[in-house]
């Protein structure tokens, strides 16, 4: 997130305010929701139906390391989810479309991760007395779809990167359905937390916290960690609940990523309190390189 030197003497005060509003969480001229206040939300819906909200941030960035906090959490809160988008970009992918050879696009491509509380039910609605995760990659999301029901995708599944962009209708590829997380518990003050670390893999990157125990993996790649505990303390305190490589053939990358807008998401379920906020804890983002 550093600016150059000859951006901060021509546009000091702007330049500074611009990060840090990007830092607790800035977002996009596009946005438009009541539920996510800067990096806070706290929101009743008093709807029949799961509210959803996202807010994205101005810079770009390959990844996060960032922590998500749920408050006021019981066995069967069931309250809803909070999670966040990364890679999240217009997408220019179909070949011939107006988009493609005007390179605008109203539609968009991004990853998203969800986490849900206690007491959650599942699919088939079972709840459960643990915390879970997924992870998903969507494709072709209208701007009017980004609070729509699964981003509009509905069950349209693909299982590639250029299964995705090779349609101009919305689609998912399920990177890591609902799983349980294990060994993480209720705070005494009733906050449930994770630190989420999103990272590429490719040569000499320098980004992620554990980016030593993946420099194998294709160039490309993207990893997702996810704590029980703070990551930047010492190695012997990392309480590493799941880990999750997502290969080249869903990222779309070969070799080093483009950078991207980062956004926070969450939806509340009927007639519930969703209560929680986001801390972004790492930028994963290169200085701006100018030419003196």
């Amino acid at each position: 997130m550093k600016l150059s030197k000859k951006l901060i003497a021509a546009f000091s005060v702007a330049a500074m305010l611009v990060t840090a509003m990007s830092v607790t969480g800035c977002k996009k001229e596009d946005d438009d929701d009541n539920a996510i206040d800067g990096n806070v939300i706290n929101y009743t819906n008093t709807s029949g139906e799961i509210y959803r909200a996202y807010i994205s941030t101005s810079l770009k960035h390959f990844g996060e390391l960032v922590k998500i906090t749920f408050n006021n959490q019981t066995a069967s809160s069931h309250d809803g989810v909070m999670g966040f988008i990364w890679d999240y970009k217009e997408s220019k992918s179909v070949e011939g479309s107006a988009a493609k050879k005007n390179n605008t696009s109203d539609t968009y491509n991004f990853f998203v991760i969800g986490f849900n509380g206690l007491g959650n039910p599942d699919e088939d609605n079972t709840n459960h007395d643990k915390p879970r995760f997924y992870i998903s990659k969507y494709f072709n999301v209208p701007k009017g779809k980004l609070k729509a029901e699964n981003f509009g995708a509905g069950k349209n599944i693909v299982e590639t990167h250029a299964e995705g962009i090779a349609t101009s209708e919305p689609r998912e590829k399920v990177v890591q359905k609902w799983t349980l997380l294990n060994d993480v518990a209720i705070a005494s003050d009733k906050t449930l937390t994770f630190w989420v670390d999103i990272y590429p893999v490719y040569s000499n990157s320098p980004y992620g916290v554990n980016i030593g125990n993946h420099r194998d993996a294709a160039p490309g790649t993207f990893v997702v960690d996810i704590y029980g505990e703070d990551p930047t303390t010492t190695a012997t305190t990392r309480k590493l609940l799941n880990s999750v490589t997502i290969d080249t053939s869903v990222t779309g990358y070969t070799a080093k990523p483009e950078q991207a807008y980062l956004a926070k998401y969450a939806n509340v379920q009927p007639g519930k309190t969703l209560s929680g906020n986001w801390k972004f804890m790492k930028d994963y983002a290169e200085d701006e390189v100018v030419e003196e």
